[in-house]
């Protein structure tokens, strides 16, 4: 379980330096940075049982060299369907439904069969919800986010629902991981060295592009 933080501050300068909310790089990674990366998305369980958490681990461990030891300050898209509302129950506020079926020979289940079933899918799924915090979410266009401090090891804190944080940046804000939830690739500001060594780590795919440039989508 990650501890969130009290309040949205660590991430307050973030939206003063976002371009318009859009397609563009910018509109989710910060203008300011000297270059940027492009790391696409992989396929399914082309790098393990949770990839898009593995790629994040990866990538993780080439900028942990530029950060020095330094706090880290990571963000969760609040609409992921694994997060339920604080001090509620995860049945009715999360994102997640529980289904019951049968063979298409056999009979239908009573209705005191299928609560019960219910009840113990129930059972088994809620208990792997996550609740959101009462916190103040950071707020940016279109988008509200639950934010942690921790380590670059972070990034697999959601490992269970295969989902790194949607944004991730050190203490002194000097490169910027931030994943749109509608497109396809995450994208990394930061300087010439951090995103040259990004680019290096043949396993990522990751090539350079420009703020102003259109993110990558799913056709």
């Amino acid at each position: 379980m990650v501890a969130w933080d009290d309040d949205a501050s660590a991430g307050e300068w973030i939206a003063d330096r976002l371009g318009d909310f859009g397609p563009r790089v910018d509109g989710t990674v910060p203008r300011g940075y000297a270059v940027y990366a492009c790391v696409p998305l992989p396929g399914d369980h082309a790098m393990g049982a949770s990839p898009a958490v593995t790629q994040a681990e990866t990538l993780a461990r080439v900028l942990a060299p530029f950060t020095a030891g330094m706090p880290i300050h990571l963000a969760l898209w609040t609409g992921h369907g694994f997060l339920y509302d604080h001090g509620t129950d995860p049945r009715a506020t999360s994102g997640v439904g529980v289904f019951v079926g049968w063979g298409q020979d056999e009979p239908r289940p009573t209705e005191e069969e299928l609560a019960a079933a219910r009840e113990e899918g129930w059972r088994r799924v809620a208990p792997t919800l996550v609740e959101r915090p009462a916190a103040p979410m950071l707020l940016l266009p279109h988008r509200e986010y639950h934010l942690w401090t921790g380590t670059t090891a972070d990034v697999a804190a959601f490992r269970d629902h295969d989902q790194p944080p949607n944004l991730w940046w050190p203490d002194d804000r000097s490169w910027f991981v931030g994943s749109e939830i509608d497109a396809s690739a995450t994208y990394v500001g930061g300087s010439v060295d951090v995103v040259d060594a990004v680019c290096a780590e043949k396993s990522l795919g990751a090539y350079r592009v420009a703020a102003s440039d259109r993110m990558v989508f799913d056709e």
